[in-house]
C-alpha cells in the first residue's frame, strides 16, 4: 500500500490517491467490487484493493491518458471505451512513460518502485465498453455514461442508489479540452448540459478530493460557452498546440483554435 491514501466516502466507496496525487474509485457492492481508474501504476493496486475487499473486481477506465491508465498492466483485463483504445496504448508505452519519468523529481522517484521495470512493464488487455452498461455489484448498480468531451472516449459512473456521479476527467474546474484528442467545445458543452440532468446529487473527480454538488455543472457550462479566443490566455502546456486559458471564478477551460470551431 505504497504510498497510497485511503479515504473511506461511505460504506461502498473509497477514494484511494496514488502516490503520484491522481484519485482512483473503489466501489464495493454486496458481491462485488469496481475500481474506476489505475493511476500512474507506481505502486501495487491490487494489494490495496485487497487490503479494503476480496470480492471479485472489475476494473473500468475513465479515459485513456496517462495518469490514468498506466496501472492498468496490474490487471488482467480492464473496460475502456473504444475510441479511447488508441490513446490508452500510447499513453501506456514505454515512450510515454520515460517522458513521465523525466518529468519527475527525485522525491517523486523515491517511492520504491523500479523505474526501470515499470517502463517496460507492457499494456493491459482492452475491452470495449459501452455507454449505458450496468454493472450490478449487488445492491448497488453502476451505469456508465457517456462523457465524451476531454476525450473521444471519456466516461463517467452513475452510483444510482448513492445518487453520486464519478467523472475522471469528464467535467472538472480546470479541464483540458485542447489535446488532440479533445472533441469540440461544443460538443462538449452539450455532453454537460446532458449529463447535468441526470439523477445525481455530488460528483467526484480524479485531481480533487471533495464531494462537487451537481450546480457546478452550471460553471463549467458558463466557461465553456463563453470562451473566445480573443478573450482567453496563453497556457503553458504543449507549446505546438496553442493553448489558451479562460477563467470565471474558480473555473478554467483550456482550449485552442481548433476545439473552438
Amino acid at each position: 500500500m505504497l504510498n497510497f491514501k485511503i479515504t473511506k466516502i461511505n460504506k461502498n466507496l473509497y477514494l484511494l490517491k496514488d502516490p503520484l496525487e491522481v484519485n482512483l474509485f473503489l466501489i464495493v457492492g454486496e458481491k462485488e467490487a469496481l475500481l474506476f481508474d489505475t493511476g500512474h501504476g507506481v505502486a501495487d493496486i491490487p494489494s490495496v484493493v485487497k487490503s479494503i475487499t476480496d470480492k471479485p473486481l472489475t476494473v473500468v477506465l475513465g479515459h485513456g491518458h496517462i495518469d490514468h491508465a498506466n496501472g492498468a498492466y496490474q490487471f488482467d483485463e480492464v473496460y475502456l471505451r473504444e475510441p479511447d483504445f488508441e490513446l490508452c496504448r500510447e499513453h501506456t508505452s514505454s515512450e510515454f512513460r520515460d517522458m513521465l519519468l523525466s518529468r519527475l523529481s527525485a522525491s517523486d522517484l523515491n517511492l520504491g518502485f523500479d523505474p526501470d521495470e515499470w517502463t517496460v512493464s507492457g499494456r493491459c488487455n482492452l475491452k470495449a465498453l459501452e455507454p449505458g452498461t450496468v454493472f450490478d455489484l449487488g445492491g448497488l448498480h453502476v451505469e456508465v455514461i457517456d462523457m465524451a468531451g476531454h476525450t473521444g472516449g471519456s466516461i463517467g459512473l452513475l452510483l444510482r442508489e448513492l445518487r453520486i456521479l464519478l467523472d475522471s476527467d469528464s467535467a472538472n474546474s480546470h479541464c483540458w479540452m485542447y489535446m488532440p484528442q479533445s472533441l469540440s467545445v461544443r460538443e462538449y458543452i452539450a455532453m454537460l448540459e446532458r449529463v447535468r440532468e441526470l439523477d445525481f446529487d455530488v460528483f467526484y473527480v480524479a485531481h480533487q478530493d471533495h464531494a462537487h454538488p451537481k450546480s457546478d455543472f452550471d460553471k463549467y457550462i458558463s466557461v465553456a460557452k463563453n470562451v473566445t479566443l480573443e478573450n482567453s490566455q496563453p497556457y503553458d502546456g504543449w507549446a505546438e498546440l496553442k493553448p489558451r486559458i479562460y477563467t470565471e471564478g474558480d473555473v478554467s477551460i483550456v482550449i485552442n483554435e481548433r476545439t473552438l470551431r
